[in-house]
């Protein structure tokens, strides 16, 4: 956990840079750079494509009011900032050390739920996320059952939660989180917001409606292998971790592997990018397995809510993010709407703002990805990316101070959710 290994580069050199780093102080840095006009937009997007797999761009845009992420490891610095200053852009060192914000990450002291003895305001590793998986389970039983959705590549169940009142034919909501290995908040909140639910059923109103009237099939963490693999080698780790053959490095990106319009804008063809699509669609397990069972559930049962847990950069998400001059669906409005409501009430909690609006317009496009999916496919009407807090200051690497208010705000949100389409439901 005291060192980062290379950014997707070669085998060789990530090996080489592995052992390096256990013996010397390495300084990875985010640099953040604001693009002037389209023009240097674009030719931050052909460096990317360029210089794959030497630099991390922790958050990309096409849109020119939003700043651009890269991590760069001391190797590659002097490249970047070369390039940049005959660009003639402007940056500024955002994040000065990496490792030093790896190293801050945990806390010293945590909450321990009464219930359980589960403490919610730690991260958790894949053990204690599926333990915790069986434990709430049973601890709820009257209205929760655990499920495996998948086995992951490395052999890993992945396993999620049912909660509902058990009467059959309801309308159902998914939500899943950690399909990105490094984005630990993203278990982290979807976990603490589920504890919500089920510790206010039968007291709070709303939250007793929802979970009456809807069955919630919730799986905190689905790339599995890929979370692993950020505890024990590399905490930048995003794709999952299968190899293909013939392919020098390790990994397919989870999030461009989606059926539905895969293939085109924001992926890549080289195994060793962070967006890498792979071979075909739905190659991953994680993907195929996970599609496979909400498409079974949806001959029994409608899907109107479908999400996406993602961080960083606080963002309501809808479609489409394969492109961004596409014909806007048909529920594009009452999907706006929703994400306006939730994202009010997220903001009410601790005073947090998100954006929202179709993704592809609001960031940039990316085919294959899972709310594209959810909406087009699964036909869930309220299909979202939701990206977590910050908007960089720590970026992938939040403090566990952080997890309880990110948890609170967005059960706010989910609490809001739910009665929205409870009474659409009810109508």
């Amino acid at each position: 956990m005291n060192h980062i290994v290379g950014l997707n580069t070669f085998i060789t050199l990530n090996l080489i840079f592995s052992k390096l780093m256990l013996c010397y102080p390495v300084r990875y840095q985010v640099i953040r750079i604001t693009p002037r006009d389209e023009a240097d937009v674009e030719w931050i997007h052909l460096l990317e494509e360029r210089y794959e797999g030497k630099f991390d761009f922790w958050q990309m845009t096409r849109v020119l009011e939003r700043p651009i992420d890269i991590m760069v490891s001391p190797k590659y610095h002097d490249l970047l900032q070369t390039l940049l200053n005959a660009r003639g852009l402007d940056y500024v060192v955002h994040i000065p050390d990496v490792q030093g914000l790896i190293d801050n990450q945990f806390s010293a002291k945590g909450i321990l739920d009464g219930n359980n003895g589960f403490d919610y305001s730690k991260y958790h590793t894949y053990d204690e996320i599926q333990q915790w998986v069986a434990d709430i389970a049973a601890a709820h039983s009257d209205i929760v059952e655990s499920f495996q959705i998948a086995t992951s590549s490395e052999g890993r169940a992945i396993n999620g939660l049912k909660i509902g009142k058990k009467t059959s034919g309801k309308p159902a909501v998914y939500f899943q989180g950690g399909i990105h290995a490094r984005e630990w908040m993203s278990p982290a909140t979807v976990m603490y917001f589920t504890n919500q639910m089920l510790e206010t059923y039968g007291s709070d109103t709303g939250v007793t409606d929802m979970l009456d009237k809807f069955d919630w099939y919730i799986v905190p963490s689905l790339n599995v292998d890929g979370y692993v693999y950020t505890w024990s080698n590399d905490r930048m780790w995003r794709k999952t971790r299968r190899q293909e053959a013939g392919n020098r490095c390790k990994g397919i990106d989870p999030n461009r592997n989606y059926e539905y319009k895969w293939g085109g804008a924001g992926t890549s063809t080289n195994p060793c990018s962070d967006v890498y699509r792979g071979l075909s669609s739905h190659s991953e397990r994680e993907v195929a397995s996970s599609t496979s069972f909400l498409l079974q559930k949806k001959q029994t049962q409608d899907f109107h809510v479908f999400i996406d847990f993602h961080a960083y950069s606080q963002l309501w998400l809808l479609p489409w993010s394969y492109s961004d001059t596409a014909l806007l669906p048909a529920d594009t409005k009452d999907q706006d709407d929703m994400a306006k409501v939730c994202t009010d009430a997220l903001t009410a909690v601790h005073g947090t703002k998100y954006e929202y609006g179709p993704s592809a317009r609001k960031l940039y496009a990316a085919s294959g990805c899972s709310a594209d999916w959810g909406y087009a496919t699964l036909g869930a009407k309220y299909s979202y990316v939701i990206e977590l807090g910050d908007t960089g200051t720590h970026g992938f690497v939040m403090p566990e101070s952080e997890i309880i208010p990110s948890g609170e705000e967005n059960f706010a949100a989910i609490k809001k959710l739910g009665e929205i389409i409870v009474a659409e439901f009810a109508s």
